[in-house]
């Protein structure tokens, strides 16, 4: 049985904490002094797990099955839900049929009203944004149910978005004021050139 030692870790990224950068020994484990690859080579980063090779087509089997499990059932709860839908339309009457595809047309066309609609605030709110001269990614904050309260939002982000910056400011340029130097220091400073100088 051909064993290997695989270093899961050897395809994440390499975040520099004491990661591999060359990359990781994942060889057969089998030829040194009867070594089965059973972690006896004195690793010091730690166990490592082994896996054979039958181990590892296991495991990709498992997860094929899986994976192929979930989708086979979610398409026969589809297909199920489309089989009783087309019952419950076949026992309508032709008016009815109608009735329930105009109700969908219906709801479908409001919601692409909704959508336009939308779409037509976020410009608006985008251009007072610039206007007001805020982040674009406040954007999805302010949107309201409509103009007139989207407006109210970007006004309320405006006022506290200036506030904050107004208090970060006076907090920057908080401390001691400088000494504006006097007659009498200039003076001094002036004498000490001209000394400095021989003149």
């Amino acid at each position: 049985m051909n064993f290997r030692k695989l270093n899961l870790q050897l395809f994440a990224d390499d975040t520099g904490l004491g990661g591999n950068a060359q990359g990781a020994d994942i060889s057969a484990n089998t030829g040194q002094n009867g070594n089965t690859g059973d972690n006896q080579s004195g690793n010091t980063e730690g166990s490592v797990k082994t896996y054979t090779e039958d181990d590892i087509a296991k495991m990709k089997e498992d997860w094929s099955k899986e994976k192929e499990d979930s989708y086979q059932s979610k398409l026969k709860d589809e297909i199920a839900k489309a089989i009783e839908e087309e019952k419950r339309l076949s026992k309508l009457s032709k008016d009815e049929k109608d009735a329930e595809e105009k109700q969908k047309l219906l709801s479908r066309i409001e919601s692409l009203e909704k959508e336009k609609e939308l779409g037509i605030l976020k410009e608006k709110a985008l251009n007072a944004l610039s206007e007001q001269k805020l982040p674009n990614s406040f954007l999805d904050f302010i949107i309201g149910v409509d103009e007139k309260a989207t407006m109210g939002n970007i006004t309320a982000i405006k006022t506290a978005f200036d506030s904050a910056v107004q208090s970060q400011v006076e907090e920057r340029l908080k401390g001691k004021t400088p000494n504006i130097s006097n007659a009498s220091n200039s003076d001094n400073l002036q004498n000490e050139i001209e000394k400095a100088l021989g003149l």
